[in-house]
This record gives C-alpha cells, structure tokens and sequence, in this order.
C-alpha cells in the first residue's frame, strides 16, 4: 500500500532499522520474555498511539494491537553497570556491552545481552563440553566487582540442579561479538533478589574475565501498553495472537530505545529456538534470511483496522 513506511524509528539518526532482528519464541505457541533495547532513537510521546505487529515464522503480519498509556504490572528489566575485569584475571580479554535481565514468571530471569571484546574461542564450533562455565554469563551472589563475586546465584532450597551451567553465549566466528535474548533461567529467585548482584562473563576455559553489576534502569518515558490484539487485516490463517506487551522507554535523545515485555499465546509455534532468525537470535538457533519472520515490532501506523494506516515498523 502506499501508506505503508519503515520501521518506525528514527532513521535521521540511527542507520539501520533496530527493529529488523527483535524477534520472539513460541514453543507450543506461547511467547514470554524482554527483549534488548531497541535503540530507535524515539520517545514514549511519539510512540504513543502507534501499532504493535506481530509476525508468523514466514515474516507474514498476522496480529495487531494499538499501544495506549497505561501502567504495566510487569516489572522493569534489570541492566548491568559498564564491565569491569574480573578482579585477578591477568588476560587479554575486554569485554563491553550490557545485559538486561527481566521477569515475567516468579523465579524465572530472563537474560537479553549483547557484549564485545568476549572470548572469539567461544564460538559456534567450540569443544567446551565437560568444561565447567566455559563461555558463560551467570548471576552470581557477589554484592560487588572488586572482590570475589561468589557462586551462582539461585535458590538452591527450591531449585535442585544450578540453572546457570548450561547458560552461556557464543561469539560470531573470528569476532569477540556475542548476543542473545530471552534466554530463560529458573533461579526461584525474585527480580528483586537479584537486584545488585554480580554478573560474571567467562572465556572458554571457564575463567572468570568480566564482572559488572545489576541495576534498576530509569523510565525516561510514560509507561505504555498493548492490552488486545486483533487479526492484522487482510490475514487469513489460523494463528490467533492474545496476551499483552508493555512497551517502557530506556535512555533519552539518540540513545532512546524501547524495551518490549511480552506474554502471548496463540503465536506461531514455528518460531522456535531453531526457527528463529536475524543477527540477535535465540541461543544455537540458525542464521536465516526470512525478513520479519517471528517480528514483534512497532509499526508507524495508528489503526489496526486498515493495513493501509498500520505502515511499516
């Protein structure tokens, strides 16, 4: 249609569309999780109003929702202070980057991150098996960077086996570079525990190189909301999305980013780990090509009942 724009952000300043690899995952057709930030460069006032799209596995739009102000019940995503060296570690790792850790299910975190500088041994075709924290990025109960950060963090009187050993991240093959998101740890724990604790990055030997700490981020914008969905004009399946997603402002000016907190059901159960795609991917989930495919984005549009007026992200 000739209404339809981009991705709704702000391409004066940001050079390539933030939202092309936000993305979902629905085994069995139910969606929860934060994603990263999505830097947009656009603010809660200006995003207020618009549309919220969501896409099958094949990029298709098969749901719509108008975002309204409201205060969500969810909580706001924990985020790491700027990473610091592992107090004692003498190599030549650097890493930068954040993590943000959420919650939508009591006990559970979920972990979003994009780092730099991490171990480039911990990549896709890394032999780490039976190596303790190899390539690991763990909550541990340490208060503070500057000395020993403790263990894992989780409760160990409700939860039998440590959640964290088999969460870790793996580097673009020859890069330093590594992302993730909705990444699901069962701590037993509240977002609130873990509230200033220690988040810990390991190489490939399963050192520690890293800490930073987790903080509360600011809303630097009214909170937003998406309460109902409806079918996206024009689709015709059988997908039926329902849930909610809150929509919080992080940062200000050309840092400004959007955060979504989802809950879906209905969503399309293609979109998982394996059927993911785009450069910022579930763990081990395959590279792919199919724009928008499992996309839940902020449209330009202001009306969910004419495709014509919902445009492009």
């Amino acid at each position: 249609a000739d209404t339809v724009g981009g991705h709704f952000y702000n391409s004066a300043i940001i050079a390539e569309d933030p939202w092309a690899t936000i993305a979902y995952n629905s085994p069995d057709g139910v969606a929860t999780g934060i994603t990263e930030s999505v830097v947009t460069g656009v603010t809660s006032s200006q995003v207020l109003g618009r549309t919220l799209v969501v896409h099958d596995s094949a990029g298709v739009r098969i749901a719509c929702g108008k975002i309204v102000q409201k205060m969500a019940s969810s909580q706001l995503p924990l985020e790491t202070s700027a990473f610091s060296t592992y107090p004692g570690y003498t190599g030549s790792l650097a890493v930068s980057g954040s993590v943000q850790v959420g919650e939508t299910v009591a006990g559970t975190q979920i972990l979003s991150f994009m780092l730099e500088g991490a171990d480039p041994q911990c990549n896709s075709t890394a032999d780490i098996a039976g190596v303790a924290n190899a390539c690991g990025i763990h909550v541990h109960a340490g208060l503070s960077c500057e000395e020993d950060a403790g263990g894992h963090y989780y409760d160990s009187a409700s939860v039998a086996e440590d959640p964290w050993k088999s969460v870790g991240y793996t580097t673009v093959d020859g890069t330093g570079t590594a992302s993730d998101q909705n990444v699901h740890v069962v701590t037993g724990w509240s977002l609130a525990d873990v509230d200033g604790r220690a988040m810990v990055v390991h190489d490939s030997t399963g050192a520690r190189v890293a800490c930073a700490l987790l903080q509360g981020t600011q809303i630097a914008g009214m909170p937003l909301f998406v309460e109902s969905f409806s079918k996206y004009p024009g689709y015709t399946g059988s997908l039926s999305i329902a849930g909610s997603v809150a929509v919080e402002q992080i940062g200000t000016g050309a840092e400004a980013s959007q955060v979504l907190d989802f809950s879906l059901t209905g969503a399309d159960p293609a979109c998982s780990v394996a059927d993911s795609s785009g450069a910022r991917r579930l763990r081990g989930a395959a590279s792919g090509s199919v724009p928008n495919a499992c996309g839940i984005h902020v449209h330009e549009g202001s009306n969910c009942s004419d495709a014509d007026t919902v445009g492009g992200h």
